[in-house]
């Protein structure tokens, strides 16, 4: 039934697979499967911690069979999360992405599997500080991150082409080892302000009309008033549904909330609901789309107010790192439940991901011995810095964002630490 369960979630991912589902793959009873597991998610927590316990086994293994500490033992590191991913791409899905759509305790284990995996990370960059866990866990969720792209199509996952995979491995390993001549930055609070943080102007994102449903009668608009216009009306009932699903899924998750639920948040009728949106997936979208376009606005003429491509780095993370936290909602949202919403979605967030890449760009230029980073060095560190965020979001300390200014720049940087940047 495990291995049922597996084979589920790579066809279809862990929220749109039911006990059904498992227990026709596994040609067994309903009641044997209830004789092992109390419902879906004790199945899904078995069979992940398997899968976890498996991979640490294997990179623990790759570890102490290299002979050297430093870049060989992060290229051993690599090289065995590329040949796991090649092995089983459904097992790779369920620690990139499926752990969180089952919830808090689901993000847990997820934090936990990638601390475990990243540890021959913290023995190659020799330390033991906060901001040494922290920034291998962040490498080691870039690399799923790039792994899992690679491999999903659609509702499902397929195994890659090993050629084409592998020609990418000696690039990773080398944005990963780059991480060696990292600067300790201590997580202090603080640090937000130290490059010249930018005033946040143009708008706000979903999720901020309130701080929750018991504002619901101040949010909804009198009844019978005559003198408001049909365009406000309908402005304010899509502004509130849009508020309404991102305060939800926040604290439920996306795959939790019903629309019966995002009506009574925003004090609106089910029949207004379908006069703005199609169902639950398109008002997500759209809750994303409207939140993503104001970031990367404001991001956007952050760094374009610097000369100098570090400096414009530095400012643009630190502009991107308090947009969040005022956005918690919506940053939950975007960093958490888009991963799982639907493929749409995910596909969606992976598009909005690469939509800061061209921030690295300009480190793409020749450096001082000739050999320049690649486009996969951009797409990777743009993945460290989303999985940084992800860190924080999942244990609900996105108010702290901004204290990880610093920090998040250096990620940004070392990889191009070398480049000659005119």
């Amino acid at each position: 039934m495990i291995e049922a369960m597996l084979t589920s979630i790579g066809e279809q991912g862990y929220s749109a697979t039911v006990v059904a589902d498992v227990i026709a793959k596994a040609v067994a009873s309903r009641k044997t499967f209830y004789e092992h597991f109390e419902d879906k998610h004790a199945c899904f927590f078995a069979m992940s911690e398997e899968i976890v316990d498996e991979w640490v086994a294997r990179v623990e293994l790759s570890e102490s069979s290299a002979n050297e500490e430093g870049h060989d033992a992060i290229h051993a590191l690599v090289n065995e999360l590329f040949a796991l991913a090649l092995e089983n791409p459904a097992s790779l899905r369920v620690i990139a992405v499926e752990l969180t759509a089952a919830g808090p305790a689901g993000i847990e284990r997820r934090e936990l599997a990638l601390y475990r995996l990243a540890q021959p990370l913290r023995d190659a960059l020799s330390g033991k500080s906060d901001d040494i866990d922290l920034l291998a866990r962040t490498i080691v969720g870039a690399v799923l991150r790039i792994l899992y792209a690679r491999t999903r199509r659609g509702a499902g996952v397929r195994r890659p082409r090993k050629g084409a995979l592998l020609a990418l491995l000696p690039e990773v390993s080398t944005w990963a080892s780059s991480y060696t001549s990292y600067v300790s930055v201590p997580l202090a609070p603080g640090r937000a302000g130290e490059h010249g943080s930018t005033a946040l102007v143009g708008g706000r994102a979903p999720g901020t009309l309130s701080l929750g449903s018991r504002a619901i009668e101040r949010r909804g608009l009198p009844r019978g008033e005559g003198n408001v216009s049909r365009s406000f009306v309908v402005h304010n009932q899509r502004e509130r549904i849009l508020d309404a699903l991102a305060n939800l899924a926040a604290v439920k998750g996306f795959g939790a909330i019903t629309i019966p639920e995002i009506v009574q948040e925003a004090a609106v009728s089910v029949q207004a609901f379908y006069e703005h949106f199609s169902g639950k997936e398109d008002a997500f979208l759209v809750a994303y789309e409207l939140g993503h376009r104001k970031a990367l606005a404001i991001v956007e003429r952050a760094y374009e107010t610097q000369e100098e491509w570090p400096t414009a780095v530095r400012v643009g993370a630190t502009t991107l790192l308090e947009f969040l936290a005022a956005e918690p909602a919506y940053a939950h949202l975007a960093l958490i439940d888009a991963l799982t919403a639907s493929p749409k979605a995910a596909a969606v967030a992976h598009d909005g991901m690469n939509a800061y890449a061209w921030m690295l760009e300009p480190g793409l230029g020749p450096d001082l011995n000739g050999d320049a980073p690649t486009a996969l060095a951009v797409e990777a560190t743009t993945g460290a810095l989303l999985e940084l965020c992800f860190v924080y979001v999942a244990a609900e300390r996105t108010r702290e964002l901004p204290d990880l200014s610093g920090f998040a720049a250096e990620i940004a940087l070392r990889p191009f630490a070398d480049v000659n940047v005119r």
